[in-house]
């Protein structure tokens, strides 16, 4: 089995106006392509809808030279992945409100859909995520926090470039 790497929207994001501003940081949206190619990376369809939520270098990117490397979640496998987690995320009244729980099951919500997608995939996928696992937290479902409930790995940014051996 291979590892790949299953990408949210807030690393592109936080990467895109911060770290590796497009203004200077060409190398790693290069690597970022390169890693896609190679199927050691890739992100899903509703990723990409957040993406082009915004009017900048970030959605010119993701629509043009990473486009290929977001992968549609409207397969019979991720909707019963989904159905599941959308079941197991309403019953989770006990750790989180009812406003992060309802957050967590919007249909436009990415989350749930990157954690589908990695479930219903027989690929081993690590979501990577600058979101960290917090068991006190209420006000909102982390990502790390339902990959530990369905054990899925995780990671941040910075690690799966160490990982792929990212260099400037």
């Amino acid at each position: 089995m291979s590892l790949q790497y299953l990408i949210d929207a807030n690393i592109f994001i936080t990467a895109s106006r911060t770290y590796y501003d497009f203004d200077f940081g060409n190398s790693f949206w290069d690597f970022l392509v390169n890693q896609g190619k190679k199927k050691n990376i890739a992100s899903i369809d509703k990723v990409l809808n957040e993406l082009k939520k915004g009017d900048d270098k970030l959605k010119e990117w993701a629509t043009k030279d990473f486009s290929k490397y977001f992968i549609d979640t409207t397969t019979d496998k991720v909707l019963e992945q989904y159905a599941i987690l959308m079941k197991w995320s309403n019953n989770q009244g006990n750790q989180y409100t009812q406003n992060a729980i309802d957050e967590f099951m919007k249909e436009n919500n990415a989350d749930a859909w990157l954690i589908a997608y990695a479930l219903s995939n027989p690929v081993n996928f690590e979501i990577v995520t600058f979101e960290k696992e917090n068991n006190q937290i209420k006000r909102k479902i982390p990502i790390p926090n339902v990959c530990k409930a369905f054990n899925i790995k995780y990671c941040d940014l910075f690690q799966m470039l160490k990982n792929l051996k990212f260099k400037f």
